[in-house]
């Protein structure tokens, strides 16, 4: 009976905390929660809240482990996928406490081979404002097999540079690998080392771990993917070195709350390393990045917020932090599909900043629209509802992620659902050479949100659906 129970709502909550919330919150929280997962099945789900600096509330819902129908706990560990990053800047801002170096210091004092080495400054690197192109992208087949973190500093950083430094904002996994290796090199010692002695075990957080020199384990929830209505199947993550420093640390959504309460009081780095995380960073053009150091930065209407979502294989995650009124939500699943994480930070950030509704960033290029699909978007959802895409038209990366298996789940769920009641262009934006859409298609009880990127040699770079 008790496994049966935790099936469909296992909620185990975390005891000897602070409360300052009222029991009435705690009950709202639980039902946001179980609102956002009815309309989304994610296997697990787990919530903390941090209340006047304190940890206030952390519980699970769902199972962990679909297989052994293990219930999520509030100690259940996550990937946290980019949420890393600012614990990233964090080593390196110690590193400059240390007197090691400075985010002024150009890129060529410690990799002088690279593009820009005269140029690009460490905080470039931490701000996505250095123009490295990003490791990640099109290299779906290689993140199969490990790499080792100097190799991408040496392939990506050898690229030209894609703008300026300091010029322009673009989101770049090849910074933080790069960042990562110059703590290495001055600290002499992993990186992995320096974040256990310098934050973890500073701060009580006793579940973070290096996820990719670390076997998974019971406490380890597993990673689940699916295509559109498809079954939750299991998903791998990238072969070792591709995540390290942009992305490779696992841990509670506990601790990752502990670490938000230490940002909060300013408790582990000196007021000068919090303030430049947290301060939006400005390019040279005199526009603001949005971004500070590992953190984006923005807020909701009387309220100051910084914040980090991650994406890993088979999980979501999302930390955000109001510094002026000592609150923060961490929010993480192990789904890469739905949105259960947005619904439930959201819900929960209104809740407890009453009036609170989204400022838009800064740094916002992307402009909501509603028009008709291009003839190019109509005739790849053919081909996904067909269930046979042309292949010539698609880049590694796309053929890869479009196996037999994944278009077998668009053509029936997209059978299921049959002919759409709405179907528009939401967005559109282009980003170096690649021109990007995404557009939304309804029924009366669904929605489906899908991309779609081409690049100006006209192959497709990616093309995807999620129901929510």
């Amino acid at each position: 009976m008790k496994i049966v129970l935790g099936l469909c709502l296992a909620m185990i909550t975390a005891s000897a905390m602070a409360s300052p919330l009222t029991p009435d919150q705690k009950i709202r929280i639980r039902a946001i929660v179980t609102e956002a997962r009815s309309k989304s099945p994610a296997p697990s789900t787990s919530v903390a809240v941090v209340v006047d600096g304190q940890l206030a509330y952390a519980e699970a819902f769902g199972l962990a482990n679909l297989a052994l129908m293990q219930p999520a706990t509030p100690e259940t560990r996550y990937d946290i996928g980019s949420v890393s990053k600012q614990f990233t800047a964090a080593a390196v801002l110690l590193m400059v406490q240390d007197g090691k170096l400075s985010l002024d210091d150009k890129i060529g004092r410690f990799f002088p081979n690279v593009s820009g080495a005269e140029k690009v400054t460490v905080r470039h690197l931490l701000s996505h404002e250095a123009g490295y192109r990003d490791s990640w992208q099109d290299t779906a087949e290689e993140r199969r097999r490990p790499i080792a973190p100097q190799a991408i500093v040496d392939r990506w950083g050898a690229m030209p540079l894609a703008f300026e430094p300091g010029s322009s904002w673009d989101y770049s996994n090849t910074n933080y690998a790069i960042a990562g290796r110059i703590v290495e090199t001055v600290s002499g010692r992993p990186l992995a080392q320096v974040l256990t002695e310098r934050i973890f075990i500073p701060l009580g957080m006793t579940s973070a771990i290096d996820n990719e020199t670390s076997p998974p384990t019971r406490q380890d929830a597993n990673r689940y993917g699916r295509n559109l209505l498809g079954p939750a199947r299991l998903t791998e993550p990238a072969a070792r070195g591709w995540a390290y420093g942009a992305g490779g640390l696992s841990m509670s959504a506990t601790d990752l709350a502990r670490w938000d309460a230490s940002v909060l009081s300013r408790t582990l780095l000196s007021p000068t390393s919090y303030d430049a995380m947290m301060r939006e960073t400005m390019l040279t053009t005199g526009k603001g990045s949005g971004y500070g150091l590992g953190l984006y930065v923005d807020g909701v209407v009387g309220h100051r917020r910084v914040h980090h979502n991650g994406f890993a294989p088979g999980v979501i995650t999302e930390s955000r932090i109001y510094p002026d009124d000592g609150v923060a939500i961490v929010v993480t699943s192990n789904a890469e599909f739905g949105m259960v994480v947005p619904e439930i930070v959201d819900g929960i950030e209104r809740l407890l900043l009453p009036a609170a509704f989204p400022r838009p960033g800064a740094y916002d290029e992307g402009k909501k629209i509603a028009k008709p699909p291009s003839p190019l978007i109509r005739r790849s959802l053919s081909q996904l509802r067909a269930g046979d895409v042309d292949r010539r038209r698609l880049t590694p990366e796309a053929s890869a992620y479009l196996t037999p298996e994944v278009l077998a789940d668009y053509r029936e769920s997209l059978a299921r659902l049959g002919p759409p009641r709405t179907f528009v262009v939401t967005r559109e934006e282009r980003v170096g050479e690649v021109n990007s859409a995404m557009f939304e298609l309804s029924w009366p009880s669904q929605r489906v949100i899908g991309g779609l990127q081409v690049r100006d040699d006209g192959k497709i770079s990616d093309l995807w659906l999620m129901a929510f």
